[in-house]
């Protein structure tokens, strides 16, 4: 593995010159925060966080809008469903695109379009002039700009912080992105109550301008790209790459078994919240704020643990919590239970995750990095399928029976990969 990556990972090209190391004694910042050294480190961290409140924001209000809009389970899925259908149709051009753009201008465009996009639906929702077609169109239309933005913003993370204060970055990227999932549900709430649903999309829009703004004022390197593009052999390398690390292809394999079966419940939280438990947008919000929670709490697991050589046992570990949380929601007697259930699926899922983008951003070369992880945004675009299914099966047999008939197929999956994969697949 280490032959096959070395091969893969050619020297810089003249010009590209690393980010220097600022010393921890020219910084009140302990090392658990060292990525905070760096100004443009600080600038994406800032922005993401206020992007990322909006979107819990308008993950609280849409689900509740449709159900308001349809009463049905499965438009709820189809709404969700077209954020993710994009990644499918777009995916490997947004890797070779991050890899031959330069980034920084690509983010601006992407950010920029998604906050039209939100002041759009916005303004149609406070118009009164809000129909379900016209959500369909716009959630894929997001979607869109979500495929193009991913793989440049993960791969625009290394080039903030030098080559050892990466897993630190990735970490503390991840804890702010854990914490919105607090926040950003709380102040959906708020504002849903407050301002209703329009208000929440013109915030995420909102925040959506500030980070492209933030982003526009970064000073990233722009990296020489030699040769045209060829998007199908472009991505062939990245598709040798991953054969040549096998731990990679196992990540994969196991975010595309999360991807069909883990996070179907997110999306048919507000059926369950409002047949099972008869509650209201706050207490959707109130699951929501439970995941988030368990999120925080694993990315706060893991940033002293981002040091850490071998990160497999903590891999597995996280997809064990997340399976039994996840089993345990579907199930769930009472509200109460439910959002406890919730906090160890948000911590099993976000220590998981975590762990294979670090794993990702650190085994792949720059130059390829942005094809890499477009696969694994490929792979999201198949959410779809098992949101549209388990949406379907709401209708019925109700929501518990599907989030829980999810979650057995996902673990039984699971299991099946760790119990085949030979033991050099493992090793990282």
């Amino acid at each position: 593995m280490i032959e096959a990556h070395a091969a893969l990972n050619p020297p810089e090209p003249p010009g590209e010159r690393p980010v220097p190391p600022v010393a921890a004694a020219r910084s009140r910042l302990p090392d658990s925060l060292a990525a905070l050294r760096y100004r443009d480190f600080r600038l994406l961290f800032a922005g993401l966080f206020l992007a990322l409140s909006g979107w819990w924001m308008i993950i609280v209000a849409q689900g509740w809008l449709v159900l308001e809009l349809t009463n049905r389970a499965s438009a709820v899925a189809l709404v969700g469903a077209m954020l993710s259908v994009p990644f499918l149709i777009l995916g490997p051009f947004s890797g070779v695109a991050a890899d031959r753009l330069f980034r920084k201008h690509l983010l601006v465009t992407t950010r920029s379009t998604v906050a039209v996009l939100m002041f759009v639906e916005g303004a149609l929702i406070v118009l009164g002039l809000i129909e379900l077609w016209q959500m369909v169109v716009l959630a894929f239309l997001a979607g869109c700009a979500f495929t193009m933005d991913i793989p440049a913003r993960q791969s625009l993370i290394p080039d903030t912080v030098p080559a050892s204060v990466v897993p630190n970055a990735v970490a503390l990227n991840v804890s702010m992105f854990s914490a919105t999932t607090i926040a950003g549900p709380m102040l959906g709430a708020f504002v849903l109550a407050s301002a209703g649903a329009g208000g929440c999309f013109i915030g995420n829009g909102i925040g959506n301008a500030v980070l492209a703004a933030a982003i526009a004022t970064m000073r990233i390197p722009r990296r020489r790209r030699d040769g045209p593009w060829h998007v199908v052999a472009d991505l062939a390398g990245a598709l040798r790459h991953v054969r040549a690390e096998r731990a990679i292809l196992m990540l994969l394999l196991v975010s595309l078994v999360i991807t069909l079966t883990g996070r179907n419940w997110q999306q048919l939280a507000p059926v369950l919240v409002r047949d099972v438990y008869h509650g209201s947008a706050g207490a959707l919000s109130m699951i929501y704020t439970a995941a988030g929670v368990g999120a925080v709490a694993g990315a706060v697991l893991l940033v002293p643990l981002s040091g850490q050589r071998r990160r497999a046992p903590i891999f597995w570990g996280g997809l064990t919590v997340a399976c039994v949380g996840l089993i345990a929601f579907a199930i769930s007697p009472t509200l109460a239970v439910a959002a406890a259930c919730a906090i160890a699926a948000g911590l099993g899922l976000q220590v998981a995750e975590t762990t294979t983008q670090t794993v990702v951003l650190i085994e792949t070369p720059e130059a390829m990095r942005g094809r890499v992880i477009s696969l694994v945004s490929l792979l999201w675009g198949l959410q779809p399928l098992g949101v549209l299914a388990a949406g379907f099966v709401a209708d019925a047999a109700g929501a518990q029976v599907a989030v829980g008939g999810s979650a057995v197929l996902g673990a039984a999956a699971l299991l099946t990969v760790a119990l085949l994969a030979p033991p050099r697949w493992r090793a990282f």
